[in-house]
Parts: C-alpha cells; sequence; structure tokens
C-alpha cells in the first residue's frame, strides 16, 4: 500500500572563529601517531582552510567546491529535527549526477530494516535565492525537491517518504546545500531483505520565496540514481507488545538508534493520537503517523535517551465542544469546536530492559 548545494578581498569579522572551527574539526580528522608530526599537519591543514575560507567568501561558486569533511550525516545529525549518530552506520557513495547547471551528489545511505536514510549534496551554478524563509528550524533548514520515483528492488510499490518535504540538513553557503531523506519500509507491508537496490530520479529542486508576491526558485532536469543498500538489522530491538485495552490493541515497537515505531490498531478506520513518554516523563516528538488496510496505525517518534529504562504509551483523542456553524457563499460549511480536554483511550508502559 502506497501512502503518499587577493586583492579587495573583504574578510568577514567572525574569520577567526570560523578558523577556529575548521582547526577543530580537522583535528578530529587527522590521526597521526607522532604528536610533532600531527601539529605540523594540524598547522598545514588551518593554514589551507584560511586560504579556501578567503577565496570562498568572495567567490561563492568556489566555495561551493570546496569538499565538506566527512559524510553529509557528520555535518547534519545533531541538527536535525530528529538527531542521531547516523554516521556511525553509514555507508559512503558518492555518486554524481550533473544536470541544467545542478549537482546532486548522492553521498551516504544507511538501512536499518525500518527506515533507509539518503543523504544528498546539492551544488548550483546560480545562486540559491532562498536560504531561509522562516525562524522555525524546518523552514530554514529545508531544499523542497520534486521526485518522479522512489523505490526498491524488492517492492513494486512507491516508497513513502511522507513528513518533512524535500530534504532537511542546510546551506553551507549560498551555492551548496546538504540534506537527508527518509523512507519508511513499513509502508511496504513485506519482509526487507538483507541487501536491495535503491532507486530515485529527481526532476526539480526548489527554494520558496519569501513571500505570496515572489515566484519559488524551481531547477528543473533529471537526476537518477541506483545504488545498492546493505541492511544492518542488528540496530533494531523489536518489542512485541500484544496488548489490548476498549478496543484498541497494541502490537509491536521497534527502537533503532533514530526512531521509534509503534504498531497500533484501532477499532474503526478513524486515526487516533498516539504519544510517548520516557521514564522521565518528558514526551517524544512525533515524526508522522499513518493508517493502513485492516485499521493498522503506524506510528514514527524520535529516538529515546539510550538511557532510558522504560517507555509509556498512550492512545487518546480530543474532547470537543461543537460551536458555531457558519455558511460560505458556496453553499458548503464551516463548523467550529472547542477543546474540552483529552480522553486517554489505551495506556501501556513498556520495561526495555
Amino acid at each position: 500500500m502506497s501512502n503518499k548545494q587577493f586583492s579587495n578581498i573583504e574578510i568577514p569579522e567572525n574569520i577567526d572563529l570560523i578558523i577556529n572551527n575548521g582547526i577543530e574539526r580537522a583535528d578530529k580528522e587527522i590521526k597521526l601517531k607522532k604528536s610533532n608530526k600531527r601539529k605540523f599537519n594540524i598547522t598545514i591543514t588551518a593554514a589551507s582552510i584560511l586560504f579556501f575560507l578567503i577565496l570562498g567568501f568572495a567567490n561563492p561558486a568556489l566555495a561551493a567546491k570546496i569538499p565538506i569533511v566527512g559524510s553529509v550525516f557528520d555535518n547534519i545529525e545533531k541538527n536535525i529535527y530528529f538527531p542521531g549518530n547516523y554516521s556511525e552506520y553509514a555507508t559512503s557513495v558518492n555518486e554524481t549526477v550533473t544536470n541544467n547547471g545542478i549537482s546532486i551528489t548522492l553521498s551516504d545511505i544507511l538501512c536499518d530494516g525500518e527506515g533507509l536514510y539518503v543523504t544528498y549534496v546539492v551544488e548550483s551554478e546560480e545562486l540559491f535565492k532562498y536560504t531561509s524563509w522562516g525562524n522555525g528550524p524546518l523552514t530554514m533548514n529545508q531544499l523542497l525537491t520534486g521526485e518522479a520515483y522512489n523505490n526498491v528492488s524488492f517492492s513494486k510499490d512507491e516508497l513513502d517518504n511522507s513528513g518533512i518535504a524535500g530534504l532537511e540538513g542546510k546551506f553551507i553557503d549560498d551555492n551548496t546545500f546538504i540534506g537527508m531523506e527518509r523512507y519508511y519500509l513499513k509502508s511496504l507491508n513485506t519482509e526487507v531483505p538483507d541487501n536491495f537496490d535503491f532507486q530515485t530520479k529527481l526532476t526539480s529542486v526548489r527554494t520558496k520565496a519569501l513571500d505570496d508576491s515572489e515566484k519559488n526558485q524551481t531547477f528543473n532536469g533529471t537526476w537518477a540514481f541506483k545504488v545498492p543498500v546493505k541492511v544492518d538489522k542488528a540496530i533494531s530491538k523489536k518489542i512485541d507488545i500484544d496488548y489490548t485495552q476498549a478496543g484498541f490493541y497494541l502490537d509491536s515497537m521497534s527502537i533503532t538508534p533514530f526512531r521509534i515505531t509503534i504498531n497500533s490498531r484501532n477499532p474503526g478506520t478513524t486515526l487516533y493520537f498516539v504519544r510517548v513518554f520516557d521514564d522521565k516523563n518528558n514526551q517524544l516528538k512525533i515524526e508522522s503517523s499513518s493508517g493502513f488496510d485492516e485499521n493498522k496505525q503506524i506510528s514514527y517518534f524520535e529516538s529515546m535517551n539510550k538511557d532510558s529504562k522504560s517507555l509509556r504509551i498512550e492512545i487518546y483523542h480530543d474532547i470537543l465542544e461543537k460551536g458555531e456553524t457558519t455558511y460560505n457563499v458556496d453553499g458548503r460549511t464551516n463548523t467550529d469546536y472547542k477543546k474540552l480536554g483529552e480522553e486517554i483511550l489505551l495506556e501501556k508502559t513498556i520495561n526495555l530492559e
């Protein structure tokens, strides 16, 4: 079932901070046995960083060509909506397709049997016009994309990538965006093999205009990839729950370093709210929730702290009071509802030890 980038050079005031950050990153990358050789190499690296940074500020197109130290996951995994140590489990791919002035590199890929995580580097010859259009995390760190298809070799169904639109990551300069797309394998409703091929074809890249009076910046083209994927099922822990309350059924849950998946079934076709708390009563952020055949519901949450000893799952709905009904000019009606509270329909604590 399918759901649907030497003269008169202006140097920025914070160049010292940027260089120090670069040196710190370089220090993490260089692993040498002799301390004197280590210091020498770091000095050379720092000088190189300064040289490229100065040129980069003067020439954004050149800045876009400066390689990212480490993988894309290394650079974004702590600042995305659902942070995690993705880079620890990812496989480097680094395949690039260039079309119509846009180069897209499929950088890293990771699959835990529950989700498929793919990172991209998008480089544009033309400056990206809108690199932020709001103050929220999802409005500052997105590059919108269009795809002709996203699929895997073991299923004819289209992959579900609902939730956050486009790529989530960051603009590292005016020409380059690095980000991640996540796909839900559960929606395929079939066993995930240990190895498979992932295929995708991107057809557009766009940045969103700041207001309605401006046009979105869109780059059209074709960027197709087919890459092998090796599944690391060892990092996914499945827990059978088998618990029923008031007609609601908790089937199972899966826990990975990046996500918690709750599998439930409702007494009717209505989708209900699901929330999860850790053993310190912190509510975990929900990513998405989808309904499937046989009244099944799959809900995705951020992963909990690795020291958590238990999780509490609640299924609930809002208690609403019907308000005024108004009539639109086209004859349709609009009814207001006031939230009076909530009713918990199912509650279950799961021991993780």
